[in-house]
């Protein structure tokens, strides 16, 4: 989960300035043209609300509940969301994010299906700890071992993707963030953040600068953004193809650290089109590996599970991406089109492809589908298993979301102005994610086997939004 929430929080990060920018730029181009209406979007918003907008001050408080769950038993994420943002007379901003969620259900563990039934250990808390996780995999039980160590077993039947069904875990997060206009700059501030869960944490910090000028028409933009995180695993940090025995590890935690800019440009093209172009460079020196994550090691013949190891992953990651994003207005509606390109260190390339349709169906309602495609090529060190009897690569890792796959996501969002000042949505979505579960190079009876555990995820959530001064 520690790299779905790195991702995640990444995408929040870029979604965030994005939002920040357009939001600005529009606010600024408005002012500017004052009577002149841009797209209808912002100048219904502007002509619901119109106590609020660009120089008064007024504040606004954004409550939003997501739920996540994906098939088969495995991950249900509920998060609950509160943001306060405070806007100046003087284009002052001042924003307060609080976040929780809890996370439980059943992760894949990295070992591939087999034709048997398979058994696997982690640490044990203490003697008398008991889970009563059920299912087809059999459940867990402590089994005490010599040394007088106790380790948890549980076993997988065979055919069936390996899985644990113990996790779980919860998470708070804050991010508090000012700008305001400061001598030549048309916005300067900064933002810090924390979040915490039970293995892992994570500081980040961030200053941003932004210039509008060609009579407010384009934006200029530069954010400087760095993240500390802490990773503090449940029965210590494994080493590099440790073997996965259950034994608890001497070393507690590891960290890493990550230095990254966003460069930003958006521009007013005509009256009915805005457009964002962002160059993102970053830079992670530190632990990167999954601590939960193995590997199967199989017999070179049969194909058939012998042992099972940790995994490893370089300890330097830099990657580069481009995003283009645009919003036009034709009408009652707003058409958002954005792509993106990324690369890094690790060999991974993805494209994604995003559209979204926002229809005015009446001055207080709208309806927003959207739909989102995106690919990706594998990571350099991903197997999805070891030979037993070959050397050991320098680094390799069975996650998935490090192989090459596809996912396209289905979203649609309604929303209804309760009044000039309040706005209830619902938004929703359906992820289907796809790779190859069967490659030519597979051994033995890894050939009759789906190696790839994809994932096929539902999540909705509720938000309402007050303006007040």
């Amino acid at each position: 989960m520690q790299l779905k929430k790195r991702q995640g929080k990444i995408r929040a990060k870029l979604s965030t300035l994005s939002a920040s920018l357009i939001a600005a730029t529009v606010a600024a181009h408005v002012e500017q043209a004052d009577a002149q209406a841009y797209g209808s979007e912002y100048y219904n918003t502007v002509t619901r609300n119109d106590d609020f907008g660009p120089g008064i001050a007024y504040s606004q408080i954004d409550a939003a509940l997501l739920v996540y769950f994906e098939q088969n038993g495995r991950i249900t994420a509920i998060e609950p969301t509160a943001a306060l943002t405070v806007h100046g007379a003087k284009d002052q901003l001042l924003t307060l994010e609080l976040t929780a969620d809890a996370v439980s259900g059943a992760t894949p563990n990295g070992a591939v299906r087999a034709n048997v039934a398979q058994t696997f250990s982690t640490p044990a808390r203490t003697p008398d700890s008991s889970y009563s996780v059920s299912g087809a995999s059999g459940g867990s039980t402590i089994v005490h071992v010599a040394g007088n160590t106790y380790i948890r077993q549980y076993t997988v039947a065979a055919g069936q993707l390996p899985m644990d069904k113990g996790f779980e875990d919860h998470r708070g997060a804050f991010n508090l963030g000012y700008s305001q206009p400061w001598g030549w700059l048309t916005q300067f501030g900064a933002g810090i953040g924390y979040s915490m869960e039970s293995d892992y944490s994570s500081a980040t910090g961030d200053v941003h600068a932004a210039k509008t000028f060609n009579s407010n028409n384009t934006t200029l933009s530069l954010s400087l953004n760095t993240e500390y995180d802490t990773s503090s695993p449940y029965g210590g940090v494994p080493g590099a193809f440790a073997l996965a025995d259950g034994a608890w590890r001497s070393e507690k935690s590891r960290s890493k650290t990550q230095l990254g800019f966003v460069l930003g440009l958006t521009q007013v093209m005509t009256r009915n089109w805005l457009m964002q172009l962002n160059y993102a460079y970053d830079r992670q020196n530190g632990y990167q590996s999954d601590p939960y994550r193995i590997l199967s090691e199989v017999d070179s013949a049969s194909g058939e599970p012998l042992r099972y190891v940790y995994e490893s992953r370089p300890a330097k990651r830099s990657s580069q991406s481009v995003f283009w994003d645009n919003k036009i207005s034709l009408g009652p509606t707003l058409t958002e089109i954005s792509a993106r390109y990324f690369t890094d260190s690790w060999g991974i390339k993805s494209v994604t492809g995003e559209v979204s349709e926002r229809v005015d169906l009446t001055s207080r309602f709208f309806v927003e589908p959207s739909l989102r495609y995106y690919h990706q090529t594998a990571a350099d060190f991903f197997h999805y298993y070891l030979v037993s009897g070959q050397a050991l690569p320098a680094y390799a890792s069975s996650d998935t979301r490090l192989g090459k796959f596809t996912s396209i996501t289905y979203g649609a969002k309604l929303g209804y102005a309760l009044s000039g000042r309040t706005e209830l949505y619902v938004r929703g979505g359906y992820y289907v994610q796809t790779g190859n579960g069967h490659p030519a190079d597979a051994i033995g009876q890894l050939q009759g086997q789906d190696l790839f555990g994809g994932t096929k995820a539902m999540f909705a959530f509720i938000g309402y939004t007050w303006n007040f001064h």
